[in-house]
Order: structure tokens, then sequence, then C-alpha cells
């Protein structure tokens, strides 16, 4: 029953991806659409019968489907309480801590809005994990797509390049296919980031606006951090596009006029202390279950001294781990080498790469500030490797599309 019903949802799926104007207009031809689609489909497969088979007694992916099929329960049984309880918090302190990682209620928001989307795809699959895994990539089809027409049109001439760095990134494609956040994430930045990347290219049209707050919005529920992030980078690419000035000196005043505003609200408010949020948040990863990849972290202090000793390591944690040598599990092997892959590929860009007369693009410094900005920020708080290899997933086409594009292949060896 259940392999006829995922055969019927993946041909209706493949019928439909070549007919939406969005993916249709991206250029790609419609049989390599079919395979970039179902190589993420195969991605998302394999992730589920993984986690299913290496850690049986409880993961997130398949927590979050069961959890979908409770609520599907509900749906049909009680859809007033299915709609109503997701507004509801059941912590004594009601809807404070929006920054926090355990114990609110807006932690909590981040699964039960996929868990509730789970439920209404159960009308359809029965529960099925990997029928639902088909429903979220078709959904999360939309992400790198939006994202290689952004890069599609800065490095034209580029395709298989942009293909390789949107849709074929191994941690990204894998991490991203899962029935997750980070599906969410990803799809949701890729989409911002086309909404507003030809917004200013073209013009600010209506389309474009409500896909800018739709996915602004989305973020700010599913990672908060990472929606901040992006207003001072979408504020310096807005600058910089309009602009005749030096495009990254934009960016640089850009970020010190933001932390300037930042520390003196907190002189005129000292209840408010973002440092003290960064530092809470390191302590919320810390006090979760020991991993297996865990790794030994200074503590970090709500002071700017303690925030610039730590940058150091945040940034090795974040950039260059894992190690070749470092492998505390065996899934990690594989991880580090496409990391020292990527730190090659971003070496050869530095000896043979594309010299240009004008400017650097401004969403290409868009993607390096707010990437940069989310490493860091994962480098400080999150103390597993495991867990860092997850969340940079999302952040890594932003860094080696324009790497991959940017080298002189006819120097190197590869070409």
């Amino acid at each position: 029953m259940y392999y006829f019903l995922f055969t019927l949802y993946l041909a209706i799926a493949c019928l439909l991806i070549i007919r939406i104007p969005f993916i249709k207009d991206s250029g790609l031809t419609s049989g390599l659409i079919w395979a970039l689609f179902l190589v993420k489909i195969f991605a998302g497969l394999l992730l589920g019968w993984m986690s299913q088979k290496f850690y049986p007694q409880g993961n997130d992916y398949w927590g979050l489907n069961i959890a979908g099929l409770d609520e599907y329960r509900v749906l049909l049984s009680n859809p007033k309480r299915f709609i109503g309880d997701i507004f509801i918090s059941p912590y004594p302190n009601g809807y404070a801590g929006f920054f926090d990682a355990t114990g609110t209620y807006w932690n909590d928001l981040k699964n039960n809005l996929i868990i509730k989307l789970l439920a209404c795809c159960n009308i359809f699959s029965r529960g099925n994990y990997y029928i639902n895994s088909l429903f979220f990539n078709f959904i999360g089809f939309f992400g790198p797509v939006a994202l290689y027409r952004v890069f599609a049109d800065i490095f034209r001439q580029k395709k298989w390049l942009n293909i390789c760095g949107c849709f074929l990134l191994p941690s990204t494609l894998y991490f991203t296919s899962g029935i997750h956040k980070d599906l969410v994430v990803f799809t949701m930045l890729g989409l911002f980031s086309y909404a507003l990347y030809f917004s200013i290219q073209k013009k600010l049209t209506i389309p474009y606006f409500f896909s800018i707050c739709i996915t602004f919005f989305s973020l700010l529920l599913m990672r908060n951090f990472l929606a901040i992030a992006i207003v001072p980078a979408g504020i310096a690419f807005i600058l910089a596009q309009r602009s005749r000035f030096n495009k990254p000196v934009i960016f640089i005043l850009t970020y010190c006029v933001g932390f300037l505003i930042l520390f003196s609200f907190q002189l005129l408010k000292p209840s408010f202390e973002p440092l003290k949020i960064i530092s809470q948040r390191q302590r919320d990863f810390i006090d979760l279950p020991y991993a297996a990849s865990q790794l030994n972290k200074q503590i970090l202090e709500p002071t700017l001294t303690s925030l610039v000793k730590n940058t150091p390591e945040a940034l090795n944690h974040s950039l260059l781990r894992p190690y070749l040598w470092e492998h505390p599990t065996i899934f990690l092997i594989p991880l580090a080498i496409e990391l020292f892959i990527y730190q090659v590929l971003f070496g050869i860009m530095i000896i043979w790469h594309h010299k240009t007369n004008g400017q650097i693009n401004a969403f290409i410094l868009f993607a390096l500030f707010l990437t940069i900005s989310m490493l860091l920020f994962t480098g400080f708080i999150v103390p597993n490797i495991g867990s860092i290899v997850r969340y940079r997933s999302i952040y890594l086409p932003f860094l080696l599309t324009p790497v991959l594009c940017s080298i002189k292949w006819k120097k190197t060896s590869f070409y």
C-alpha cells in the first residue's frame, strides 16, 4: 500500500515540478529539474533510513513524524483543539524566553509548526515517514532553486558550477532533506535571498515584498538568531546596491554602526543585555545530554572581552572541525573529508581566481557577512561537532558557490 502511494505521489510530484513557473523559469531543462529533484528525494529517503537504522532508540526525524501522527489523530477528533493549542504556552513563564534554547513556548513552537504540517500531510500519507519526506522535499526543492536563480544571474555562463554549489553539496543536500527545521530554514533562506536580490536588481513589487515578509517571519519563528543576522546584512546589501561607494566599506560601516546602536541601547536600558542572551544560549546547549562528538568549550561570559577571547575558538569549531584525523563517530569521517575539500577549493580560489575590474557583487558580500555571522554564533554556542556540521550545512552554498564560480579552472589541473 505504502509503496503504491509513494510511487503515485512521486509521479505526480515529477509532473508538477516542471510545470511550476518559478522552477520552470530557472533556466534548467526539464530533465535536469527531474534529476536534481530525484537526487533530493533520494537524500531524504537515505537520511530517514540511516536515522532509523543507526538511532532506533530515538532521533529527531522519526520523533517528529511520530508526533505528527499523534497530531493527526487530534486533527480528526478535535479540529478546534488542533488549531488552538499551538497558541497556548504550557510554561509558568508564559511566552517569555524568546531566545532561550530549551523550556520555552518559542522553542517548542519550531517543532510544533512542523508537527502540525505533518498532521496535514498524514491525511494523504497515512503517517508513513518516507511519503511525508517526499512531501517535505517537494516544498524544500524551492530553496535551492531560488538560490540557484540568484547565483545564475550573478555568475552567468557558470551553469554547472552553480548547480553544484546550490544543489549538490553533500552535507547540505543530506541535512536539508530531512523532516526537520533545517529543511524549512534553508528553503525560507533561499526564497528570502531570491526576493531580496531581485527586488533590488529589478524593482520592489508586491510579490517580492510579501515574499520577503513571509520568509523573514518564518525564519524568526524557526531560527530567530538567523532572522536577526539577516537585518544588518540585508540593510548593507540594499545600501551597497543603491550607492556608488565601495561595497565592502559599506558593509563594514553598516555592521560597525549596528554594533554601536546595539551597545548604546544597552547603556540606555541596562536590562537589555545582548551578550547575556548569547552566553545563556551556550549554557542551554551545554546542559543538553552529552554527545559522542562533544567539544570542550570555553565558557562564554556576557562581556565584550570574553566574546573577543572566544572568537578564535568559535571560528576553529565552525570553520575547521571536524579535522581529517578527528572522528569520534564513524559518520564524521566523510564530513571531515568534505570539509577538507572545501578548504582546498578555497585555497585554490585564492591562488587562481578571476580578476574583475568592477566591484564585488553586493549579494556575495551579503552571503559572506551573513554566513560568517551565523558560523561565529554557532561556534560560540554549540558544544558538539555533529550539531555544528548540521547547522553549518545550511550556509555552505552561500560560501561555496561563489568560491566555485570564482576559480580560474583553466589554471588548475582539474579543468
